[in-house]
């Protein structure tokens, strides 16, 4: 046996003698007591046996000893393949319009809006896209995206009711989600989006009135903080609600006030606060004050913790494929047709990888048939963090996989947040299980896994 090459232990935590380990490859979370972990760091150092032989086995059950012929390279790696070209689900983000009633500051689709709306011929070229991939599929997940899809309720209409005829004609699960900036999300607009098995809205929200209208104001320059509030007022509890809260150096210190206000006016409970960290995207917001990556896990960490929010939708779990990007069925779809492995590509011509109209299922060469499109389809899909000569020496590799595949791509920029606190998160999150066990003393036990 040998130890894990994706092991990673916080020693002596809270004081105790207990050690916390945590595998990147697995995703294990255990606490080990102050005398199986002296043995198992002799075992590491001289290769003198584990005494305790309950102790051995969870080593060997969470990852964190394995096989000395085990090659956990490989394992990444099939489990990467194995995800990113999975053919039983079609993720399909679709913009019916780059039409936009905001002009936030820091939008990288600056330069792209347009008020035309998509096609009965572009629905139509969608929806044969969608057959020819039904046959082989269990789930269709549909994002509506833009622009604001809001001001394109009619193709968002037109396309849900032949969707769903085509996935009850194949038997084939149907979810659907909206991206929206809220001002149009009225109580009668929810009620419609309901009726159209659209179940969750994500809305952004980014400080209080003055930041927020200072960031995100109405294309003529208006105000849309209260409208958005007012509107959350009368839909909560009804769809589920994400609020994303961009952050940056210039609104650091307002984040917490989008809490409070959703607290006083009753809707907290009942909705979903994330955040989301500002970058420069396609030349844009190039004059933003960006928090770095070190600066944004730390910030992003104190933010949940100092709410009390489920820090299990922080959990740096082991990844197959990074999203949708890098997923050979996930694709993103413009009002014009256009297919794009990005959203952040929207719009932008030179980063499509074909169109709808062209889609062929028994030659899908002919979506990606020139070379520039073939070139942007090789580097969202080819890309291997296990080969890699940087990250494939990096422990952080299976939880991280190089990073957003836009980033690394556009910037050159590798590595997800949790590499610069992955052990403060450990153990906030290991704090918080032991709380929910009102009690119950673990510091006597061997390994607990989760």
């Amino acid at each position: 046996m040998k130890p894990s090459y994706y092991n990673y232990i916080i020693e002596n935590k809270n004081g105790n003698g207990n050690a916390l380990y945590y595998n990147m490859r697995t995703g294990s979370l255990a606490q080990v007591n102050e005398k199986n972990h002296t043995d198992f760091l002799q075992f590491v150092e001289s290769g003198t046996k584990i005494s305790d032989k309950k102790f051995c086995e969870d080593l060997k059950y969470c990852g964190f000893l394995i096989e000395d012929d085990f090659d956990e390279k490989k394992d990444i790696k099939i489990r990467m393949l194995s995800s990113r070209y999975d053919t039983s689900v079609l993720s399909l983000t679709i913009t019916p319009t780059m039409a936009c009633n905001f002009r936030c500051v820091y939008c990288f689709e600056s330069g792209h809006y347009s008020s035309g709306r998509m096609s009965e011929e572009t629905e139509n070229d969608i929806c044969k896209m969608v057959e020819q991939e039904a046959t082989h599929l269990e789930k269709l997940v549909i994002t509506w995206y833009g622009g604001e899809p809001l001001l394109a309720i009619e193709p968002i209409e037109e396309l849900t009711y032949k969707f769903k005829e085509i996935c009850k004609q194949f038997n084939i699960e149907y979810s659907a989600s909206i991206i929206t900036n809220g001002y149009l999300l009225t109580e009668s607009v929810c009620d419609m989006l309901l009726e159209l098995d659209i179940t969750d809205a994500q809305i952004t929200l980014d400080g209080n009135a003055k930041i927020h209208n200072s960031r995100r104001p109405l294309a003529n320059g208006g105000n849309t903080y209260d409208t958005i509030i007012n509107n959350l007022e009368k839909i909560h509890g009804k769809i589920g609600i994400a609020i994303r809260i961009n952050v940056d150096r210039e609104n650091e210190k307002d984040v917490q006030s989008v809490v409070d206000e959703l607290k006083k006016r009753g809707i907290y409970e009942d909705v979903f606060c994330y955040l989301g960290l500002v970058t420069s995207t396609n030349g844009t917001c190039s004059n933003c004050t960006c928090m770095s990556s070190e600066k944004y896990s730390e910030f992003n960490l104190d933010f949940w913790l100092k709410n009390n929010m489920p820090l299990e939708s922080l959990y740096p779990k082991p990844m197959g494929n990074y999203c949708g990007a890098d997923y050979a069925q996930g694709y993103v779809l413009d009002a014009q047709g256009n297919i794009y492995k990005c959203w952040s590509d929207v719009g932008v011509m030179e980063q499509r990888i074909g169109t709808a109209h062209d889609w062929n299922e028994t030659n899908k060469k002919s979506t990606i048939s020139d070379v520039q499109s073939q070139s942007v389809f090789e580097k969202y899909m080819l890309y291997d963090p296990t080969e890699d000569p940087v990250c494939s020496k990096c422990k952080f590799m299976p939880i991280c996989f190089g990073g957003c595949p836009h980033s690394r791509i556009e910037n050159n920029q590798l590595c997800e947040q949790y590499r610069y606190n992955v052990g403060e998160f450990m153990q906030a999150y290991a704090d918080a299980v032991l709380k929910e066990e009102r009690g119950e003393d673990y510091a006597n036990s061997g390994t607990t896994c989760s």
